[in-house]
């Protein structure tokens, strides 16, 4: 039955993987996925640290401040400040330029810091008094203009600076000092998340989680949805190219017709496997050199995939035994589809009637797809039990589930053995099919024709 089975998988994977076109795209989105993770990782690598990057001193070790408002300023905000450059920085309050000039001048390496009202803005200039000689207590003015970065840097100090409120009168306006925050276990024990640094975990490990069990399941179900559009039509298209060519009367001389499509199938899986686990291994690759360079780049920063693996084994999730199964259920819900693509190429006789044909593998697919949707399926374990163990169903859902370990690996070998038997069937069937189909030269087959030839011997 599948004598010369070798020579046609052989022939047409090389025909599927052997294309210029094949080789380029595949080769470009590896290369994308080996470098954008890295070059995402570097930025936000460098963003952080710009955020965090010490403010340049401002030359200054006493500022003088004016304010054209009413309430005087409250300068015992500034012991609050924590830049390493401001926070020795010796604060005084004057009644006018002229008089924070004079001062300044007496105090040496000062400078007026002066807020005023303009065109309904509130503008601060920083003026610089002229030290009579004194080298030594002249400040920069380049140097004194990292002072509006400290401002940039610490709005909220500046803006409560110029209301002149008192400690007692700021803490009223503050209503989150009347809140507090606690896990299930701290609230029964009045311990905060800041008091308890276990709690404060696992809110960090419950955040990681969340953002996971939304990530993946999303994911998974789109590239599964992808990936069977795309080779389910290169899958049909490829059963009729000896029939409508005409060489199936010669071909079946030396080839059984199950021979053929086991080959031209598996050929088909094959090549899509092996481009979507590349494309995956780039993945991984791109973030492993991501977490290098910016470790080695941007010393004491600790990556979010760092983070995460740090926590993996307290989350529960990627646990070696649900991920290979996962894998598994990947493979086959794959090939599931690709079987019902495989009967709608078997029934025609040319690529018109393929195209008419793809409704026996897309209507499947959408319908599961509006299934899981519908069913809460991008959430990890919203779906609704019945559908882990409905093959089409579970083809885009447990994937995502295994891995975050939603269900049990024992439900998840129940499901995949129900799929694999369905997707076996489905095979045999496309096989007989095609065989029963091999020479038809009729009108284009119905669904009731189909049925009859499957049940027929």
């Amino acid at each position: 039955m599948f004598r010369n089975f070798g020579k046609v998988f052989a022939f047409s994977i090389h025909n599927q993987m052997g294309s210029k076109g094949f080789k380029a795209f595949t080769i470009t989105l590896a290369l994308l996925f080996l470098i954008v993770p890295a070059i995402v990782m570097m930025l936000l690598a460098g963003k952080q640290e710009e955020e965090e990057k010490t403010i340049e001193s401002c030359g200054a070790e006493n500022v003088f401040i004016v304010s054209d408002y009413e309430a005087v300023p409250n300068l015992l905000l500034f012991h609050e400040v924590t830049e390493e450059n401001y926070k020795e920085i010796r604060y005084k309050n004057a009644d006018s330029v002229d008089a924070a000039l004079e001062s300044a001048k007496a105090a040496g390496k000062a400078f007026v810091l002066h807020f005023y009202l303009e065109e309904d803005y509130i503008r601060a200039d920083i003026i610089l008094p002229e030290m009579d000689g004194r080298e030594e207590d002249v400040i920069d003015p380049a140097t004194a203009k990292n002072y509006f970065a400290f401002m940039e840097a610490n709005p909220t100090l500046f803006s409560l600076l110029l209301t002149g409120l008192n400690q007692s009168e700021i803490m009223g306006l503050m209503p989150g000092n009347g809140y507090s925050t606690y896990t299930e276990s701290g609230y029964a024990a009045g311990i905060t998340i800041e008091e308890d640094k276990q709690g404060a975990d696992e809110l960090i490990r419950d955040s990681v989680l969340e953002v996971f069990q939304m990530i993946l399941p999303y994911f998974t179900i789109m590239l599964l949805y992808f990936l069977i559009l795309s080779y389910g039509n290169a899958t049909a298209q490829s059963m009729v190219i000896e029939k409508e060519s005409k060489l199936m009367d010669t071909m079946l001389i030396s080839l059984h017709p199950e021979a053929m499509v086991a080959g031209k199938f598996l050929a088909i899986v094959c090549s899509g496997l092996l481009q979507v686990f590349g494309w995956l291994l780039s993945i991984v690759v791109g973030m492993f050199a991501g977490v290098k360079l910016t470790e080695a780049t941007h010393p004491g920063y600790e990556s979010p995939i760092t983070v995460f693996f740090s926590f993996m084994n307290e989350l529960g999730i990627f646990q070696p035994v649900h991920v290979i199964i996962g894998m598994l259920f990947l493979v086959v819900g794959f090939v599931l589809y690709l079987s019902l693509a495989t009967i709608a190429g078997s029934i025609s006789s040319n690529r018109e009637e393929v195209a008419g044909q793809s409704s026996l593998y897309v209507m499947p697919l959408l319908a599961a797809f509006m299934l899981v949707m519908m069913g809460g399926g991008l959430t990890a374990g919203g779906a609704p039990l019945w559908m882990d163990y409905i093959p089409f169903t579970a083809a885009l859902l447990m994937p995502s589930q295994l891995a975050l370990g939603t269900v049990t690996a024992a439900t998840g070998l129940v499901s995949l053995l129900i799929t694999l038997a369905l997707t076996l069937l489905l095979v045999i069937t496309a096989g007989r099919l095609y065989k029963a189909m091999s020479l038809y030269k009729g009108n284009k087959v119905k669904l009731a024709d189909v049925l009859r030839l499957v049940r027929a011997k």
